[in-house]
């Protein structure tokens, strides 16, 4: 597996198949937490997330079979940068592992929605700012602090194609 030439960058072909900083002012958290459960109440998504420590595309592609990931080089809950999510999605009409479909409709979020992430008894807001389709061959997730504390949420686009890919991008708000 290859970053995208950083360990601050990552390119969506380095998955599994599957803007500004606000004006805004927000305090971090003292202490970082890993992801453990991700809420989305708005297309009744409520899922643990797993926290591997490896860039094994191989071993990547398992763990997404019991829902979804963050990746390795990410940031970590209330910290500066990019906290990466990723999860399969499939629109196949019988699937034997729910966790194939585990990020099917994030597709249907629009901007101002509003997601939690839960780590270590705390839960870090963030708002929807974007959801687009990509590439993952043209694709390339910036991981830095550079672009403020965010979220990003990567799917598979089954019903286009292959290297289709859905890519959220929500920013913090706060921790409740």
């Amino acid at each position: 597996l290859t970053t995208g030439g950083t360990s601050s960058e990552v390119a969506l072909s380095d998955l599994p198949e599957l803007g500004p900083e606000s004006a805004s002012s927000f305090q971090l958290p003292a202490s970082s937490a890993l992801p453990e459960r991700i809420v989305i109440p708005t297309i009744g998504l409520d899922l643990l997330v797993q926290n591997p420590n490896t860039r094994d595309i191989n071993a990547l592609d398992t763990l997404l079979q019991k829902g979804p990931a963050r990746y390795v080089d990410s940031a970590e809950l209330g910290q500066k940068g990019n906290v990466l999510i990723f999860a399969h999605s499939s629109r196949l009409p019988i699937v034997h592992n729910e966790m194939y479909r585990a990020f099917n409709r994030i597709s249907e979020l629009s901007q101002g929605d509003m997601i939690t992430v839960i780590g270590e008894g705390e839960s870090y807001i963030y708002i929807v700012q974007s959801v687009r389709r990509g590439n993952a061959s043209d694709e390339i997730i910036d991981l830095s602090p550079r672009m403020g504390t965010r979220l990003t949420l990567v799917t598979c686009d089954t019903l286009t194609s292959k290297e289709s890919r859905w890519i959220l991008e929500a920013e913090f708000v706060g921790v409740l």
